[in-house]
């Protein structure tokens, strides 16, 4: 399947919200009860990017990037960009598409000169994890925190290389099934 990624607009508040809630709340392992809403997406668009991936005019992945300054983040430290609400609709998951976002967020970051990235995750997020570590994030067990509901946050950082400008954001748009035969989604 092919997936097309651009900036998220306010047009795609309620599919990304019925993806948030299909992936923290009504199958996911999350501290969330409540449904995510469309004020929800319009929060992390004011608070920090949004990207989305497409697939034949439907909404199937999403995540958000804010920035070292940013509002809203959780975990991370001084001059980190956190990396949050990553999540890849249940029939398109497996194809490179959380993936692809994941490497979207680290070359944004990168070209901004932004250190590091961290994120936090769900205990029993295990295949959200693995992700992470084949992307290079390290677990911090140390910046392990307890949310205001009680629940426990494991966080994860990445640490990004200086170096040459990375690649601008339209050529990393396109994710197709031959990516992930080939090991590159």
């Amino acid at each position: 399947m092919d997936a097309e990624l651009r900036p998220a607009t306010s047009t795609d508040a309620i599919a990304v919200a019925g993806l948030w809630t299909e992936a923290y709340v009504t199958r996911g392992v999350s501290g969330r009860s409540e449904p995510y809403s469309a004020a929800d997406f319009e929060r992390s668009l004011r608070e920090g990017e949004v990207h989305v991936a497409e697939n034949e005019g439907s909404v199937v992945g999403v995540v958000v990037l804010r920035g070292p300054s940013a509002p809203g983040r959780a975990v991370a430290g001084e001059g980190e960009a956190e990396l949050s609400r990553l999540a890849v609709s249940i029939g398109h998951r497996g194809g490179g598409i959380g993936r692809a976002l994941a490497e979207l967020c680290r070359e944004r970051a990168r070209r901004a000169g932004w250190p590091a990235i961290a994120l936090w995750s769900r205990p029993g997020q295990v295949e959200a994890h693995r992700l992470y570590e084949s992307l290079g994030y390290r677990r911090l067990p140390e910046r392990d925190t307890i949310d205001a509901s009680g629940r426990p946050r494991v966080v994860f950082r990445l640490v990004l290389p200086r170096g040459p400008a990375a690649v601008p954001y339209p050529s990393i748009g396109r994710i197709r099934n031959s990516d992930r035969a080939t090991g590159r989604g």
